[in-house]
C-alpha cells in the first residue's frame, strides 16, 4: 500500500476507486473495477471493512444525491401540477414532517431538549 495519504486515511488508488463506485454513471461490475485500477477483489472487500473507505463511500453517496436534490424536486413538483394524487400526498407528508419548507426547501429540524 502507497503511503499518499490525505486527511481521510485513504491513499489515491483507493479514493479513485471509491469515487468511481460511487459515480452514478458507472455501469460496470466489481471485477471490472478491480480489473482496471489493477486491485484483487479481496483487497476491494478488505477495504469495505475499514470505516475510512465505507465512510469515503457514504460521503460520496451524500454528494451524488445532494447534487440531484433540485431535479428530484422539479420533477416532484412537475407531477404534483399534473394532479398526481400521490405525488400531492407525498409533497405534503413531507412538508408536514417539517423536511421542507412552504418554499420546497430542504429544512433541518433541531431538538433543543
Amino acid at each position: 500500500m502507497t503511503t499518499n495519504c490525505n486527511k481521510s486515511g485513504l491513499n489515491a488508488k483507493q479514493r479513485k476507486m471509491a469515487e468511481k463506485l460511487m459515480d452514478p454513471s458507472f455501469k460496470g461490475t466489481i471485477t471490472s473495477l478491480c480489473e482496471e485500477f489493477n486491485v484483487a477483489r479481496s483487497t476491494l472487500y478488505r477495504w469495505m471493512e475499514k470505516s475510512e473507505f465505507t465512510d469515503y463511500l457514504d460521503a460520496l453517496a451524500d454528494k451524488y444525491a445532494n447534487s440531484e436534490l433540485g431535479t428530484v424536486w422539479k420533477a416532484l413538483i412537475k407531477q404534483c401540477s399534473k394532479g398526481d394524487i400521490q405525488a400531492i400526498k407525498l409533497y405534503f407528508e413531507l412538508r408536514d414532517a417539517g423536511r421542507i419548507d412552504q418554499k420546497g426547501a430542504e429544512v433541518q429540524i433541531i431538538d433543543d431538549i
